[in-house]
């Protein structure tokens, strides 16, 4: 009967993540509100969307297909029309294809240009893989002594990344870049020598002033945390394992970070010691968060889910099921109601906090996304991708009111002024613009920068933006005028982060020369330099 047929297709999959638009192909406006034709009609617009945007796809290792494959099974036993099962059927059987494909790449010499190797690899195969298959050269100036890495789109390749996550697809060209550890010498005093370059410090991956500004949190590219005091430059503590992004209380208590496995962990500032394990996600974790209040925190993890977990007893509250490939990151909203993910889908979601349930799904780039945030009155969200696009979106309809291009297709960060009326987008260029985020008009380009610019921030007042650039220099600009205030110079290497302070007094530099560093916002004073390397 009737009532047997949605009993098991509420089975094959949640209602509160059906919407009666999607039952399109099936489109009289009585059998969109049928809930077995919002199945049909969600398994149709998967799959079209699946065989249009493959990236998606690859990147779920065949987990949503086998999802699919029940649902179909389910619609079936309910006595769906065999004919539009059949299109299905069809449908799926493409995508599952599509999914084993792989992928042929070129690989050339970034500084020569010639070809290095041809390989063949899976989307969802990380870019790891590429340090085994194009093989080293067995004579070269650097006697097989080098550090490798590779390029795509003028990024450079993290190896624990997928090919899909990375937006390469079939046919594309990387690019080898190689690094010296070791130089041969020949001279005319008839001696030949192998001599070893200074060695380069530890990357700084990232810093977070606390909210009082009284400690400074750093992260290598190696996976070491470590807490200073800013009064007197000296290390407080060191965290316990290895932390890769992370996130810190708003009473600068408690640190909560990923790590190289499938867990988040919450450690005490004061100590260095681990609190909290937060178990249950089954793959790596992208990004964590914690809520205003610093009762919850929400993680992002490869295994396409979000999930939301208590800080004092470490359990999981909630998980949050919809997205198609890694949740990159993920987001309270201001007063906590709601949770904002960014997938490697190609999708934005937002989620009811209270109930789990996808509110609106945010759906227009074209390949994975980097990031995603709330405006402060949470009624915008600001998507960044890299197809090279930035959008703004309406959280309430889910529809998008700006979408602009970075310079040269590529968008490094962005970010929302704190009354959410402009944002700053940091490119590949030396410039640096702001933008109405009402009608994506560039109120101004400040230029200035002498390489491209990695990141840019807001003050908490909205009055000054910090940029930090691989011209190794961090730049302070009135908002108003977009004049530049001050150039902060002294790091040797490229500056990757930057990062104001509660009261928009301090702003902290990462480097790639190894140390993270403080300096006064107004003045340009330099207050602390911190050697983050073992």
């Amino acid at each position: 009967g009737e009532n047997d047929s949605e009993a098991i297709l509420a089975q094959a999959w949640p209602f509160e993540q059906l919407r009666s638009e999607d039952a399109k192909g099936f489109a009289s406006s009585s059998a969109s509100f049928d809930p077995m034709y919002q199945v049909l009609g969600w398994l149709t617009n998967w799959a079209v969307w699946g065989e249009n945007d493959s990236e998606a796809s690859e990147s779920d290792e065949g987990n949503q297909l086998e999802e699919v494959r029940r649902a179909i099974e389910r619609a079936e036993a309910a006595g769906v029309d065999s004919d539009c099962l059949d299109t299905l059927r069809g449908k799926l059987e493409a995508l599952e294809r599509e999914v084993e494909k792989e992928l042929g790449l070129i690989v050339y010499q970034a500084v020569s240009g010639e070809l290095a190797a041809k390989v063949r690899v899976r989307p969802t195969d990380l870019i790891a893989r590429l340090q085994d298959d194009v093989p080293r050269e067995s004579e070269d100036l650097c006697g097989g002594f080098t550090r490798r890495h590779f390029v795509f789109g003028s990024k450079v390749l993290d190896a624990h990344a997928t090919f899909a996550e990375c937006g390469i697809v079939d046919g594309d060209s990387v690019f080898l870049v190689q690094t010296p550890l070791r130089c041969r010498t020949a001279s005319f005093d008839s001696t030949f020598a192998s001599m070893a370059p200074e060695s380069r410090a530890e990357p700084v991956r990232s810093t977070l002033l606390s909210p009082d500004g009284r400690l400074l949190l750093t992260v290598t590219a190696s996976a070491e945390a470590r807490v200073w005091s800013l009064d007197t430059g000296e290390l407080r503590c060191e965290l316990s394992g290895r932390v890769a992004s992370c996130s810190v209380s708003s009473d600068g208590a408690l640190v909560a970070g990923t790590s190289d496995d499938c867990a988040a962990r919450v450690w005490c500032t004061e100590t260095g010691r681990c609190l909290r394990t937060l178990l249950g996600h089954a793959k790596v974790l992208r990004s964590v968060q914690f809520s205003p209040d610093d009762a919850h925190i929400a993680s992002a993890s490869d295994d396409a889910t979000a999930s939301t977990w208590s800080v004092q007893t470490g359990s999981r509250i909630d998980t949050f099921v919809g997205h198609m490939g890694p949740v990159v990151s993920s987001e309270f909203s201001s007063d906590a109601t709601s949770l904002l993910t960014a997938s490697a889908d190609g999708t934005a979601r937002v989620w009811n906090n209270a109930s789990g349930s996808c509110k609106q799904v945010l759906k227009g780039h074209a390949k994975p996304l980097s990031s995603a945030t709330f405006s402060s009155d949470q009624l915008k969200a600001l998507t960044t991708s890299i197809d090279g696009t930035v959008r703004v979106w309406q959280t309430s309809t889910g529809s998008c009111t700006v979408a602009l291009m970075a310079e040269n297709g590529i968008a490094n960060a962005a970010a929302f002024s704190p009354d959410g009326q402009m944002m700053v987008i940091a490119s590949a260029s030396k410039s640096v613009g702001l933008f109405s985020a009402h009608s994506g008009e560039c109120m101004f380009m400040l230029a200035g920068h002498e390489d491209f610019v990695r990141s840019a921030a807001f003050s908490p007042d909205g009055v000054l933006i910090a940029s930090a650039s691989y011209d190794g220099t961090v730049r302070v600009w009135c908002v108003s005028s977009g004049e530049c205030l001050q150039i902060l110079t002294g790091h040797t290497d490229w500056v990757r982060g930057v990062a104001f302070s509660q009261d928009g007094m301090l702003v902290a530099s990462a480097s790639y020369d190894g140390t993270a560093r403080v300096w006064h916002a107004v003045t340009g004073e330099r207050l602390q330099s911190l050697e983050c390397n073992s």
